[in-house]
């Protein structure tokens, strides 16, 4: 069996009792007056914060809606995103954020799948308001930043800031006791996280309180986090990885450092040196924007304590170069998916280099089991099905039964990576079921050969995946960027991986790119990939 974790009180009292509200609740009873959210010169108490948030709740219950609708959100990282994701809230709604990079014709088809009867929409996207409200007839309301009259004359709306105009006279709550908190509706529907599509039709995941208190406060416990701790927000909130650093710091009353920049990287390092933040969280894309194309490895960043990384496996090779450069600051490599709310493992950073690749240990009150295809527990060292239970899992995908008895079995979420337990109780992910390679009667592991592929001295990124091939089936394929555009043959990455691959793992065929199509999160989009890459050698 894995390690199993000590579920703390905090954990307990998440999975017990609150509410998402009640975060938000606590912290503005706790320090009123401390910064909660800096975005675009503005700042946000966490006093201001929940009295806005509290005028729109009052707006949406004057609504008349009822009980547990769906609210659309469709806003960039804002102030006016914070305050309206805890309305829904406060107002007993539920919350379906939305990607705000998609194209309007996918962004109606999550508003009507949803069955949002309430979109909360920034004023840019006005242009393309009338077609995403196409043919959703459930909607009854449209709050805004910007007036949007005469846009949709057929849905009534209002500005967020009328709402909000004068909400800072509001009393504030008292002192907050946990043991009063209701246990009524824990396990009601909070929110609904559409995942990012990037290997086809996007999901409804839909999370309970429960499910996001939970992670949350257990997230707070192993990273440490404080009242004094402050992040840089480069992630959006819609993403589940970015909605995680909004809700942690909520809960510890930290500072949201917001920046939406990230395609100037100088400019959000200058940003996270002016306010001293003292955490950084990316994707792996990030950490390798910032290693190859920027000043990153030259600055102090005194005020940093930590980094976080997860939303895909990062190579050894990056994570070498980060404690090359940084080996003074903490490096939390984690892993985890939308379906678990989202956090699963951490690997404490005094294990780091001692167990580089691995994405470390169960987070509190989580529970990980490696499967074999029977449903029984692999020996350690063994590959198997990486299979999660606890407060943290999902009630599955909404609208779509098929797709949920798939992946939850027996209130297990079944995740479709694959990894083994090492003696000590530390995960490593071997690969994705659906990002194996058959190719010739072999399985490969396009992690593996990414990582292999990493290694090369003039490489910055690469992303592998299989091709159709007449006679394997499938071919290995593939796509490298370089750094400093330096040049690179086919037959340089395929001697390169001669060295530590097997011949069937060798890539077949080998393209180079200025860049990796990317995904708003900053994940790597293999889905546009292989259909621009479909005819192998291309």
């Amino acid at each position: 069996m894995g390690i199993r974790t000590r579920t703390h009180s905090a954990t307990e009292i998440a999975t017990n009792t609150m509410h998402l509200s009640d975060i938000l609740t606590r912290s503005a009873a706790a320090f009123p007056q401390r910064t909660a959210a800096i975005c675009s010169g503005e700042s946000l108490t966490f006093a201001q914060w929940w009295q806005r948030s509290s005028a729109l709740a009052e707006r949406l219950r004057e609504l008349d809606l009822p009980a547990h609708s769906h609210v659309a959100l469709l806003f960039e990282n804002s102030i006016d995103y914070l305050v309206s994701f805890f309305a829904v809230f406060q107002a007993g709604l539920v919350a379906v954020p939305m990607d705000t990079s998609l194209a309007p014709e996918k962004i109606n088809y999550i508003v009507k799948d949803s069955e949002a009867v309430v979109l909360f929409v920034q004023g840019r996207f006005r242009r393309h308001l009338s077609q995403i409200v196409e043919g959703n007839d459930a909607l009854r309301f449209l709050f805004s930043d910007k007036p949007l009259d005469k846009v949709v004359d057929s849905i009534p709306s209002q500005t967020i800031g009328e709402i909000i105009e004068g909400a800072e006279s509001r009393p504030l709550p008292g002192p907050v006791d946990d043991s009063v908190f209701a246990d009524d509706g824990k396990h009601e529907l909070a929110a609904i996280f559409y995942t990012s599509g990037s290997t086809g039709v996007s999901k409804g995941v839909m999370l309970s309180h429960r499910n996001l208190v939970s992670n949350t406060l257990a997230t707070v416990e192993y990273l440490r986090l404080t009242g004094d701790d402050s992040i840089m927000v480069i992630l959006p909130f819609y993403y589940i990885y970015g909605n995680s650093l909004l809700l942690t710091h909520v809960a510890c009353g930290g500072t949201l450092v917001i920046d939406n920049r990230f395609m100037y990287p100088e400019v959000v390092l200058d940003a996270m040196e002016e306010h001293r933040v003292t955490g950084f969280s990316g994707v792996p894309s990030h950490f390798m924007l910032l290693l190859h194309n920027s000043s990153f490895t030259k600055r102090k960043l005194s005020g940093l304590r930590y980094f976080t990384q997860a939303g895909g496996a990062m190579a050894p090779e990056v994570t070498r170069q980060i404690i090359d450069a940084f080996g003074h600051k903490e490096l939390f490599i984690m892993y985890g998916q939308t379906e678990a709310a989202p956090r699963v493992t951490w690997l404490p950073p005094d294990r780091l280099v001692e167990k580089l690749g691995s994405i470390g240990i169960e987070v509190p009150g989580v529970t990980v089991e490696i499967l074999d295809e029977s449903g029984n527990e692999v020996a350690v060292d063994q590959t198997g099905e990486l299979v999660v239970s606890g407060p943290n899992v999902m009630m599955g995908y909404f609208k779509q039964p098929e797709e949920t008895a798939q992946v939850l079995k027996n209130g297990k979420l079944y995740t479709g990576d694959l990894a083994r337990r090492d003696s000590e109780g530390f995960y490593f992910i071997t690969g994705r079921r659906r990002e194996i390679i058959k190719s010739g009667g072999n399985r490969v592991s396009a992690k593996e050969v990414e990582e292999r592929i990493l290694e090369h001295e003039k490489v910055a990124e690469v992303a592998v995946f299989g091709v159709p091939d007449n006679v394997l089936g499938e071919a290995i394929k593939a796509v490298v960027v370089t750094k400093n555009s330096d040049v690179l043959a086919e037959k340089d990455i395929q001697t390169h991986c001669q060295k530590t691959l097997a011949v069937h793992k060798i890539p077949r065929f080998v393209s180079f790119v200025d860049s990796l199509p990317k995904l708003q999160s900053g994940k790597v989009n293999k889905l546009l990939l292989k259909e621009q890459h479909a005819g192998g050698a291309l």
